[in-house]
């Protein structure tokens, strides 16, 4: 798990509000970061019979105009309408079957997918499960619906490295495969992993939520705040932030990723 960040947390951060949500997990520093979501996560909420994709709990992190959310799930079925946006799903604890255009597609804990705007599906868990969520509700609708998978071991090819000027260590080798994408493509998700690499702190124009595949990673921010993320953990990367990256090994890692156009 990763070493502790610093609590100190603004009250009160503005978060996507959604009607009979959840409160709020405020999770705002005094300066943008990295966040340890599941930390955030906790044991769940209980629904009373509400809807699950409607009373989600929001996470107040800043990521563009993206918005990041739990859902928990209990243990049966329901169906859904993705009607707010593009979003990426991921089974932060437990498993869940999706069923969209005639196909079922089962998460594993573990395991992630993407839900175009438009998209109808139907759910359905054989326990408790909680889905880690990013919404971009931006652009306009242009993947065509139903629920698209984006495997942990898809294929990958080469992509580009880290700028030379920000890099403490040799040129790593890097490859992604970006599966699910906006209309504008300012939202991204899929797979990336990259031989060992450091590189200096950098301003984050972006923000990129990530779980950890393979490997492990350190980074340090602007206000000194250092953490050690490995494989399994779960966390976001702030827009705003400016951190370092320090990997001694291989890193492999599912994203979600929102950088606004230029």
């Amino acid at each position: 798990m990763p070493r502790a960040i610093d609590d100190d947390r603004r009250v009160g951060a503005a978060a996507p509000s959604r009607p009979r949500g959840n409160p709020t997990v405020n999770t705002m520093t005094d300066c943008p970061t990295f966040i340890d979501l599941r930390a955030l996560a906790g044991a769940g909420a209980a629904l009373d019979g509400t809807d699950p994709f409607d009373a989600v709990r929001p996470v107040a992190v800043s990521a563009g105009e993206c918005e990041v959310f739990f859902i928990d799930l209990p243990a049966g079925h329901g169906t859904a309408t993705e009607a707010r946006g593009d979003t990426w799903l991921f089974a932060l604890s437990g498993a869940v079957v999706f069923e969209s255009m005639g196909a079922d597609l089962t998460l594993a804990e573990g395991e992630s997918c993407g839900a175009p705007r438009g998209t109808s599906f139907g759910w359905r868990t054989d326990a408790p499960a909680t889905l880690l969520a990013m919404r971009y509700p931006g652009g306009n609708a242009g993947m065509a619906p139903g629920i698209v998978a984006i495997p942990n071991d898809a294929p990958l090819s080469p992509s580009n490295p880290p700028a030379l000027d920000v890099l403490l260590s040799d040129v790593p080798a890097c490859r992604s495969n970006n599966l699910f994408v906006s209309a504008d493509a300012v939202f991204k998700c899929g797979i990336w992993d990259s031989t060992p690499y450091q590189r200096v702190p950098i301003f984050f124009h972006h923000s990129e939520l990530m779980h950890l595949l393979e490997g492990s990673v350190s980074f340090v921010d602007k206000a000194g705040r250092a953490a050690t993320f490995h494989k399994g953990d779960t966390f976001i990367i702030e827009q705003g932030a400016e951190c370092s990256w320090d990997s001694q090994v291989k890193v492999a890692k599912i994203y979600a990723y929102y950088k606004p156009a230029a």
